[in-house]
Formats: structure tokens, C-alpha cells, sequence
């Protein structure tokens, strides 16, 4: 027996000390948005696994007791919400004919009814607080005045005709991931939660963006725009609107400016929403309001980020998840004093709040070794309640994630971290990849990723830093690089953090590289047209040249919003700070990798920039992702896989 245990020891040590492999992410499962009912017996969330066979990811909504035991399949669907008595579920999900419609499933018994019959999908929909009625949106399509009759035609007879043209009048016509638009509106309708036929009470002028709920006296609180500037950025024409269900008489109920998530409160008198006052931004940290009897005002002041989630926890506490300084954490703001103090003290992980009840806050705990898990703070303390993918990374040595904090030339404080190999040997040199965030304004965090622990594991130390532009430090941080990005400071930012990790005496500089996706695509690309240090680079999904950018992209407003003045009153400054006119500097070999379908960041993009560096004579690779929007890796698993293997054998090839 002693000669067994022995033997079991040794092969437990090999098992749990091998480094990630590639292969394991087909096992990883993702749990989002946990939601306990009122009475705080049962939990529902969302969990998504890879279809291997079928190459795609797969969501389910599961269900558990409180305490995080009985998980279980409840149903399949999206949007799920408890109803207020807390014994029936109502979700989206496909019918037969592939139109999302309400479904509500019992508790006690299992069974599933189907509540609406809509010709388009239903988006959005809210329980009224007797769980009589639901508050739903779907999409109104204006009606197409511009037809041109073909000749000819005889009734009766079939003709393998095309298709007659898309029209398209507005600025804003299509969307990545999903194409060409239909151009509408989303209105609100009122159906019994027994079903039968649903009421519109909403009219044309006024689209419906989210956060759809009832007050207690048969209103309809919610975030719409009734602006509809198709020459404006669409997110920065909403605001907070109520609407009575019986006479349709419809307020605005924020101030000017930019305004969002209303959130009313437990006694029904109070109504909180975030918001900025002005248009006049690329980024800054909204702040809390409240409205009260037909008066708004402020209750916070210089956040770090935007708060999200707002949830009432008494009448006089009000919860919020936030980012700061490269973690998300939660914070209640006291109404009384309007003082804000921390969930959980010192909290510096990773918690995304998505209910509450009885001052107990649930959500998902992710740190910089595990991915994101079901966790409940209570008492200032987290505790987790599932370890879906504990069985699969548990076999794995991962590398250990750790915090810097230096200063760019110009005296700017940047943080960052970077993951060192497993079984790391400091009298060794490691290979490096910077890996550069998106957006731009975004905030990496020491949160577990498995391409940059899969680097780390192949023997790569991984930095990520959250250089100026980005969220999380507050606005003046995210917004200085408004009209210059990119730039110079962002620049700085990146290799200074690479400057500062070198001068550790663990990088091995002959083989040094960088990568980054939209956002941090462009960034790659703007890297190395000034600094030559990098073997080699992979800029993914870029955007390379701002004049064909903005009449390709879906989001042309915003692209505009960029610049101080369109690029045919002075093209000097879109010239400038596209990463194409650095092409004759460039002599790093660069991949460049962009999906097929991506209209973000259009392929043009990339194939613009791909031609140039040919015919400048730099080593360069163009690799088109067939079944991607924007991003290379995030529809299909298999296309996650291939970013994963085109990159690391493109580092190899130039590694010395």
C-alpha cells in the first residue's frame, strides 16, 4: 500500500506540473451573469461551452440553490429574469421560425409556455411588479418610399428575378456582426404574462436603446434616444425616459447631455441613472444621479470609470460595480451623505455584480489564475459558490501574474503587469510579447486569459500594460488622447513599460514582440513605424489608414469624432496619424490578421497596409479569418485555435 501511495504522489506531481495546453480550451466554460430570485432561494446564470463538433459556442441558462449546490439545466435562452414572486423564469429564446419571443418556465413542475408570437425579434422586455404584464421592444421598420418598378412583369408568372437594392439614406446602415440594418425603430409593447396579443404604447420619434422596467404606477422606465441625429455617434444620444402605459404621455426625465441605466428604487420614489452633461468627450467617468419628485442631482463626483449595475439596496444605499486602477470592483454610495466606500476593502480582482437582495451582492469572481465563477460578497468578505473549470486548469502550473506601476518620459504613471513562464528560472532570459488593448478606451486587468497564459507557458513573459486613453483612471486620463491617437503619449506609455520590464534583467531583447487587436492593432501598427526594437509584430484587425476608415466602417461618426476637422477641410492630421504613412520607417516583420466579415475595422484596412509593407520590402503576411466579425478568434473556436497558431509560429520564425 505504502509502494501505491508512493507511485500516486509521483503521478500526481507530473500531472499538476505541466504547463497549459492549447488543446484544454476547448473544455473552458464561461459563467456570466448570475441572478438570484427575491426570495433569495434559487440562483439562475448563464453558461456557455464549446460545440467541438459543430464549431460554435454554445449558452444555457442553468440553475442552483442559493448556497451553490443542485446546479442543473434550466432551459435554453437569453435575457432571462425572475419573475417578482420569484417562481417563474421568462427568457428569449428562437421559435420555429426564428424570431426570439418571451418564454416563461415554471419553477415547480418545469413547464415552459410561449408568450409572444412577433414577426421580429423581441430585444428587450420587464416584468410589471404584479407579474400581470410584460413591457417588451421590437423593431418598427420604416416603410421603403423609394421602389423602382421593373417592366415587364406578368401576374401569375415566376421570374428568377434579383433582389431589388437596399437603399440606404442614413449615415449609420449596418452593424458588425450582424451587416446591413433595417432602418427603424424599437418600440415598447405591453402583453399579459398569460400571453394573447400584445398593445404598442409607444409612437415614431422615439427609439428604444435598454434597461427597460416598471415603476409602481404602470410606467415604464428606460434609456432611449429621441434625438435620432443620424449625424451624431448613436451612444451619445441617449437618455432617460417614462412613459405611462395608459395615456402614452412620454418624459424625459435626465438633464442635457448623456445619460443612461435607470435603476429605480425599492420604495418606487427615487430613480437612479448615470450620466455626463455634455456631448463634448471621447471618454470620461460618468457620474450617479437621482431623480426624485422632478428633480435630478449629482451624487458622485471624479469616479474612476463609469459606474455599472446599479442596484438598490435599501432606500438610502445604492450599490455599483466599477472599474479602478485595473479592477472591477463594487461600491455603495450612501444617499444621505453621498459617501462611497468599497464592497470589500483593498479588493483589487475582479468582481462583476449582477443582483442583489437583502444587502447580499452576487455576481462573478474572476482573479488573474481562474476564470470567471459565481461568488456572493456578504460582510465585506467573497465567497465563491462554483468552480466550473477548476477540474480542467487544476492539472495545469500556470505562470504568476505580477502588478507594475512606472512613469512614461513625460512624467505620465502607467500600470501594467506581465506573467511570467511556469516554472520560472530567474538566472534565464525569456522571449517577450507585449500585447496592447483595444477600444482605445478600454482597461486590461490581471484577469485569467488563456491565448496570453498559453503564451506564458510556451515560455513567453507576457506584458499588458493600460497606457493613457484608457478607462479606469479616471476622465482626464481616458480622455487626453481625444484628437490625438494615435500619438506620441500612448506610444511613450507602451515602450516604457517594456523599458521597465527589461530592465529587470529577465528579457531576452534579441526576441521581443508585439501584438494587439483593433484598437491595439492600430497601435502595433503605429509601434513599429517608430521603433525598430520588436523581431517581429502582429497587428490585428487595425484600423491603418482614417480617410478610407471613415466611409468603410459602421461607425463613421465616431471615427469623425476623432478629428478636429473632416479630412477634406485639412487631411493633414488624418494623414498623420494613420499607420500607412510610416510605412517607409517600418522594417519589423509584421502579420497582419483580420476576419473576413469585420466591418469595424474593415479588411481594406488591412489589405491597404498588407500591399504597402510589400512593396516596401518588409516581411509581411496577410491573414484572412473566414466566419469573424471584428476580432479573429471570438465566433467560431476553431478560428481561436488558429489565431493562437498562426501567431506563435510567426514569432518562431523570427525568434534568434
Amino acid at each position: 500500500m505504502y509502494k501505491l501511495f508512493l507511485l500516486f504522489l509521483v503521478f500526481t506531481s507530473q500531472v499538476f506540473s505541466k504547463g497549459l495546453a492549447p488543446e484544454n480550451y476547448w473544455d473552458i466554460q464561461s459563467i456570466s451573469n448570475p441572478k438570484i430570485n427575491n426570495s433569495g432561494d434559487y440562483i439562475i446564470f448563464s453558461k456557455r461551452y464549446i460545440d467541438k463538433k459543430n464549431d460554435s459556442f454554445e449558452s444555457e441558462i442553468w440553475i442552483m440553490d442559493v448556497n451553490g449546490e443542485g446546479k442543473r439545466f434550466f432551459s435554453k435562452g437569453t435575457n432571462y429574469e425572475w419573475s417578482y414572486d420569484g417562481t417563474r423564469v421568462a427568457f428569449l429564446k428562437k421559435d420555429q421560425n426564428d424570431v426570439n419571443q418571451i418564454f416563461v418556465k415554471q419553477l415547480e413542475g418545469g413547464s415552459e409556455t410561449k408568450i409572444t408570437n412577433f414577426d421580429y425579434d423581441i430585444k428587450d422586455f420587464a416584468w410589471s411588479r404584479n407579474d400581470d404584464f410584460f413591457a417588451f421592444s421590437s423593431f418598427n421598420e420604416y416603410e421603403d418610399d423609394w421602389v423602382v418598378e421593373v417592366p415587364g412583369e406578368k401576374k401569375g408568372e415566376d421570374y428568377n428575378w434579383t433582389d431589388d437594392p437596399k437603399v440606404v439614406t442614413t449615415l449609420h446602415w449596418r452593424y458588425d456582426g450582424q451587416g446591413e440594418l433595417e432602418s427603424g425603430e424599437n418600440h415598447l409593447y405591453i402583453v399579459s404574462t398569460s400571453g394573447g396579443s400584445a398593445a404598442k404604447v409607444s409612437d415614431w420619434g422615439l427609439d428604444f436603446t435598454g434597461d427597460l422596467q416598471w415603476d409602481l404606477d404602470d410606467n415604464l422606465i428606460f434609456t432611449g434616444n429621441n434625438t435620432l441625429n443620424d449625424l451624431e455617434t448613436p451612444w451619445k444620444q441617449s437618455a432617460v425616459f417614462k412613459l405611462n402605459t395608459k395615456s402614452g404621455d412620454l418624459k424625459k426625465i435626465s438633464p442635457e447631455g448623456v445619460f443612461s441605466t435607470p435603476k429605480l428604487s425599492l420604495d418606487g420614489k427615487s430613480i437612479a441613472f448615470i450620466g455626463y452633461p455634455s456631448k463634448d468627450f471621447s471618454s470620461v467617468a460618468y457620474d450617479v444621479y437621482l431623480y426624485v419628485d422632478g428633480f435630478v442631482e449629482r451624487y458622485t463626483e471624479n469616479l474612476s470609470d463609469s459606474p455599472e449595475n446599479l442596484f438598490w439596496l435599501s432606500k438610502n444605499e445604492l450599490a455599483f460595480q466599477i472599474d479602478e486602477r485595473g479592477s472591477s470592483k463594487v461600491k455603495i454610495l450612501n444617499i444621505l451623505n453621498k459617501s462611497l466606500r468599497e464592497a470589500i476593502r483593498g479588493f483589487n480582482e475582479q468582481f462583476y455584480l449582477s443582483s442583489a437582495v437583502d444587502s447580499e451582492l452576487f455576481g462573478t469572481y474572476a482573479s488573474a489564475s481562474r476564470p470567471a465563477e459565481i461568488a456572493t460578497i456578504s460582510g465585506g468578505k467573497i465567497s465563491k459558490l462554483s468552480n466550473f473549470n477548476e477540474v480542467v486548469l487544476g492539472q495545469f502550473n500556470l505562470g504568476e501574474t505580477f502588478e507594475i506601476n512606472y512613469s512614461a518620459p513625460d512624467g505620465t504613471d502607467v500600470q501594467g503587469w506581465y506573467i511570467l513562464p511556469p516554472e520560472f528560472d530567474e538566472s534565464k532570459k525569456y522571449p517577450l510579447i507585449l500585447i496592447i488593448h483595444g477600444g482605445p478606451h478600454a482597461m486590461y486587468r490581471p484577469q485569467f486569459n488563456y491565448l496570453w497564459h498559453q503564451f506564458a507557458s510556451d515560455g513567453y513573459i507576457v506584458l499588458f500594460t493600460n497606457p493613457r486613453g484608457s478607462t479606469g483612471y479616471g476622465s482626464d486620463f481616458a480622455n487626453v488622447i481625444d484628437n490625438d491617437y494615435p500619438g506620441p503619449g500612448d506610444l511613450s506609455d507602451l515602450l516604457a513599460g517594456v523599458d521597465y520590464v527589461t530592465n529587470l534583467g529577465i528579457v531576452d531583447e534579441r526576441n521581443m514582440f508585439v501584438q494587439g487587436c483593433s484598437g491595439g492593432g492600430v497601435l502595433t501598427a503605429w509601434v513599429v513605424g517608430h521603433d525598430d526594437r520588436f523581431a517581429a509584430a502582429a497587428s490585428l484587425c487595425p484600423v491603418t489608414n482614417w480617410i478610407s476608415m471613415v466611409g468603410t466602417t459602421d461607425i463613421p461618426a465616431w471615427t469623425f469624432d476623432w478629428f478636429d476637422v473632416p479630412f477634406w477641410e485639412d487631411p493633414k492630421d488624418w494623414l498623420d496619424r494613420s499607420p500607412i504613412m510610416r510605412t517607409g520607417y517600418i522594417k519589423t516583420p509584421t502579420l497582419f490578421m483580420t476576419g473576413v466579415l469585420d466591418i469595424r475595422t474593415p479588411m481594406p484596412q488591412t489589405e491597404e497596409m498588407y500591399v504597402a509593407l510589400k512593396e516596401a520590402g518588409v516581411d509581411t503576411v496577410l491573414v484572412r479569418m473566414n466566419g469573424e466579425w471584428h476580432g479573429t478568434g471570438r465566433r467560431k473556436p476553431t478560428n481561436w485555435f488558429r489565431t493562437y497558431g498562426y501567431l506563435s509560429e510567426w514569432y518562431e520564425r523570427y525568434t534568434e
